[in-house]
């Protein structure tokens, strides 16, 4: 039994507005080069946005850092020397084991800060709360900024192909 159809392919041609005769365009080339150029385009620039975000939005962890900064940079005001030698991370990493407060509470009694240093550590406390409590809105208005600048250019970005392509086309639709 020989396996090599023998049946006639059938070829269906259009005219085209030229007047020459030619196969319809294949249905499964159903995206024009400019449409997945501007897919591509559009994933890259929706990766870059993300990074953008991922990297210029505070983290609770910024947050924290900033806080146990400006609490050092607080003693420091009352004993110049305090912390002299010591690395940012061990001091963050201390903090955060025996807890902000208790830490706080530390630094003040071992260095004598009384009274005098209240308005100063209330004030490192509610800038660390606020901070914490807007933390929420400013991911939400990010996400939503993100999406905006994403949508935008890239909406003008297809509704410029589709005018060039309709122009490129001649007379027709879009």
């Amino acid at each position: 039994m020989n396996p090599i159809n023998n049946s006639p392919i059938e070829v269906t041609l259009e005219q085209s507005s030229s007047g020459s005769w030619e196969a319809p365009e294949s249905p499964k080339s159903q995206y024009k080069p400019w449409q997945r150029l501007w897919f591509a385009t559009g994933v890259v620039y929706l990766l870059l946005l993300a990074g953008s975000y991922y990297m210029l939005m505070p983290t609770q962890d910024s947050i924290e850092r900033s806080m146990v900064f400006a609490v050092t940079e607080e003693v420091r005001r009352y004993e110049g020397l305090a912390f002299a030698g010591e690395s940012p991370r061990k001091i963050f990493d201390v903090a955060r084991s025996l807890g902000y407060a208790t830490w706080i509470a530390q630094l003040r009694s071992k260095y004598h800060i009384g009274k005098e240093g209240n308005v100063g550590f209330d004030r490192i406390e509610t800038n660390y709360r606020e901070m914490l409590s807007a933390l929420p809105r400013k991911r939400m208005f990010g996400v939503l900024l993100c999406a905006i600048a994403w949508v935008a250019p890239m909406s003008f970005m297809y509704a410029s192909g589709l005018v060039i392509d309709w122009i490129k086309r001649g007379k027709g639709g879009i």
